[in-house]
């Protein structure tokens, strides 16, 4: 799997565990979230997808799924380069008392997660060459290695039961079997 990836995923628990029960996607609800993270935009429906091809989404895409108990959203729009600086609008988006972010770029060397839970910030990390964008608040998550070169992998398997490259679990998710919508996001000129 690559190590691009820009995921949010807003839950009433553990993401892991809807995910592995291989949901239902709710497509309605799909195109509603979507609005309402990029409010005033067009937004034009362009097709279904699987989770593991959404990861890395041209900038004009956003992929999103909708499940009983997790929505999932993968927009390099929405995603900076240190979670405590996550749009409060992305934040506010739904109901779910949850919200997880992961973003990668293995080509810049660079990773970020965070953690909100009822609403407050519980953990943000962002590793990588540039020391501005550096971050680490909150309290270590059982995940985190004690080697950064590993930090990709582990925080997307930590927070979304993905297997990434060798890292193959019999518990993994398998984002090849989560299907997505893919919308264009643009704005009137």
């Amino acid at each position: 799997m690559a190590l691009n990836d820009t995921l949010v995923a807003f839950s009433d628990g553990n993401p892991i565990d809807v995910l592995r029960s291989y949901p239902v996607l709710d497509k309605p609800a799909t195109r509603a979230l979507a609005e309402r993270l990029f409010p005033g935009a067009h937004v034009e429906e362009i097709g279904d997808e699987l989770l593991v091809d959404a990861l890395n989404p041209p900038a004009d895409v956003v992929f999103v799924g909708c499940f009983s108990g997790l929505d999932l959203v993968c927009s390099w729009g929405l995603t900076p380069r240190r979670p405590s600086e996550l749009d409060p609008v992305v934040l506010a988006a739904t109901e779910r008392r949850h919200v997880y972010l992961h973003a990668a770029h293995s080509d810049a060397g660079w990773c970020s997660y965070g953690v909100w839970r009822d609403g407050s910030r519980v953990r943000a990390v962002s590793v990588g060459a540039d020391p501005g964008s550096s971050e680490d608040e909150g309290e270590p998550l059982g995940f985190e290695p004690a080697d950064p070169d590993e930090i990709s992998c582990s925080s997307m398997q930590g927070l979304f039961g993905f297997a990434c490259d060798d890292h193959d679990r019999m518990d993994d998710v398998d984002p090849e079997l989560i299907p997505v919508v893919a919308y264009r996001i643009s704005t009137a000129s």
